[in-house]
């Protein structure tokens, strides 16, 4: 049996084992473990939590965008992990629904007395797992063996073990996770408060598709009006929201570009460019050779 058959212990973990665990230097708050299953739902808009969000993917496609602002697919066997205080959004392609496994937690740094301050520096576990903080990188596929994890803790679920026993597999997983996270990996800094509304602005843009700007709409995504949205982006980066904008699809194009064969037409459509004539000259402007010569310098020996 693997994990879709196993979906329902997910309850059962929720209510039986999703509680404060405290061992040697660490406290984590298992929040809760859900199988998601999208179903009919197309998109969840920017958020952020004050928690640590792991999402999983065991069957179909969904899409997230970190603080790149850009959609990165994520098709089966693939993770991802959010650090808390990361906006981030999702994308469901209803031709393809999306089930997975999405685990919450926060973790807290121990305090001892004196007496027990260096029993607890014997063994410790919270620098390891902090590095879960370090940043947000892009999803990737599973080559650590964090899916035979997942099915471990679902297994014992069922297999009626104690909760403290299910609780030792959750923090298993996530020492686990923290080798897939190398320092070196990342990808981005950790936001800013004043950043905040950059990083929403760039979520917005990057999920636009082949649609054009719709200023009201940022505005209303936003609480904020769009004079006010556009002075802040200005200042924060020294970029126009449009500039922004033709970045990203400048960056999803270059991605077709490289790794499928659609035609010239067909990249400027799914990449937001209102005709190919307008994508090459775009694209001619900011890389200095056209989208035709790049695909063929990519693929060149």
């Amino acid at each position: 049996m693997g994990i879709l058959e196993r979906k329902s212990q997910t309850q059962f973990l929720t209510h039986h084992a999703c509680r404060t665990i405290t061992l040697n230097d660490v406290v984590i708050e298992w929040i809760d473990i859900l199988f998601e299953d999208s179903s009919g739902v197309s998109y969840c808009a920017p958020h952020s939590h004050d928690w640590y969000e792991f999402n999983y993917v065991v069957q179909g496609t969904m899409h997230t965008a970190l603080e790149d602002g850009i959609m990165h697919r994520m098709d089966q066997g693939t993770f991802v992990l959010i650090p808390p205080g990361f906006v981030h959004s999702h994308r469901y392609e209803l031709s393809s629904p999306h089930e997975g496994l999405c685990l919450r937690w926060r973790m807290f740094q121990r305090t001892a007395d004196a007496d027990t301050a260096s029993k607890l520096d014997a063994i410790a576990i919270y620098d390891k797992l902090m590095r879960l903080t370090i940043g947000v990188t892009p999803p990737k596929p599973d080559e650590f063996g964090i899916g035979k994890y997942l099915e471990t803790l679902l297994a014992q679920s069922e297999a009626g073990e104690q909760a403290i026993f299910l609780q030792m597999s959750f923090v298993r997983l996530l020492l686990r996770l923290t080798e897939s996270l190398p320092a070196a990996a990342l990808a981005f800094s950790p936001v800013k408060p004043t950043n905040r509304l950059v990083r929403k602005v760039d979520i917005f843009l990057g999920d636009l598709q082949d649609r054009e700007l719709d200023v009201k709409s940022l505005a209303a995504s936003l609480h904020h009006s769009y004079a006010h949205i556009a002075r802040e982006f200005k200042r924060h980066t020294g970029r126009t929201i449009i500039e922004r904008m033709t970045e990203i699809r400048l960056y999803k194009a270059e991605d077709l570009l490289k790794h499928t064969d659609l035609s010239i037409k067909e990249i400027a459509d799914r990449a937001g460019f209102s005709s190919a004539f307008y994508f090459s000259r775009v694209f001619k402007s900011a890389y200095g050779i056209s989208p035709t010569a790049y695909r063929k310098g990519c693929f060149s020996d």
